[in-house]
């Protein structure tokens, strides 16, 4: 039998130093976490989905009266999975999802969903699965760096403007099929120490030892980073704040995508800004 594979990709975005981060948002008063765990064994007809959307702001803008912004911070993530089959076919579906509105330290992520999915079509059965993540944050004259980080020796220079939005996800039509996502976001947190996260994992193995999954599969990270000025001092120790005008953008894209009898697509995304 004829297989065919693709290397194993990694793609992996750090976004650091002063000139391009992010401090992250403080929760609210109250704290809400949901937690879902799904298993499903079955033969026959399938259909799964998820959503979740996640705004928070701080400042003096509340949700309300943004945009515009004013003197505050704003992020927005958004979740969604959707997975179904046509026709019957033979399934293992495992899924865990979480999420939390409380603070988040390095390692921990406000959403966060893993899935472990086994397909074995009958005839010309087929299933479908999409996972999609995308968290987006601004800030305009929201404190000074010392007072986003631990650190009591911070920086106490103005912190800049940013207007960052990364989106990540997969798209899946598989007749047989051995796969597994992860993915998760940061972007509360008590300091900004930890930085804006998001990552994303996609696999897809053979369904047996001789027997590849069939299909397509795609995956794909694109990011749009705006950033403002860094404070700065003249000749007579003058310091000038960051200006409010853009001094650094940032575009980036990638996207791999693969059709036929998969031995192997393997392909790892993260994206992260913080102060440095």
């Amino acid at each position: 039998m004829k297989k065919f594979g693709i290397l194993v990709i990694a793609l992996t975005l750090f976004v650091v130093g002063m000139a391009m981060a992010e401090p992250g948002i403080p929760k609210v008063n109250e704290v809400q976490g949901l937690a879902v765990s799904t298993t499903v064994i079955a033969a026959g007809n399938f259909n799964q989905a998820s959503s979740v959307d996640l705004t928070i702001a701080s400042g003096e803008s509340s949700l309300t009266e943004v945009p515009p912004l004013t003197n505050g911070t704003y992020y927005q993530s958004v979740y969604t999975e959707d997975t179904q089959n046509s026709e019957v076919g033979f399934i293992s579906y495992d899924k865990d999802l979480d999420v939390s509105t409380a603070n988040k330290v390095s390692g921990q992520y406000n959403i966060q969903a893993v899935k472990q999915v086994t397909y074995l079509g009958v005839d010309a059965s087929s299933m479908i699965t999409n996972d999609y993540m995308m968290v987006d944050g601004a800030g305009d004259n929201y404190g000074t760096i010392g007072d986003k980080m631990l650190c009591p020796f911070g920086a106490e220079k103005q912190a800049p403007s940013f207007c960052n939005r990364v989106e990540t996800g997969s798209n899946m039509n598989l007749k047989v099929a051995n796969l597994n996502t992860q993915m998760g976001d940061r972007f509360i947190m008590k300091s900004a120490d930890p930085g804006v996260a998001i990552f994303n994992n996609v696999g897809v193995s053979s369904y047996a030892a001789d027997l590849p999954s069939k299909g397509s599969v795609s995956a794909f990270i694109r990011g749009s980073i705006k950033e403002g000025g860094r404070e700065t001092t003249d000749e007579a120790g003058n310091v000038t704040e960051p200006a409010e005008d853009l001094y650094e953008t940032m575009v980036f894209s990638d996207i791999t995508g693969v059709s036929g009898d998969i031995s192997t697509f393997a392909k790892s995304m993260s994206y992260s800004s913080v102060f440095a």
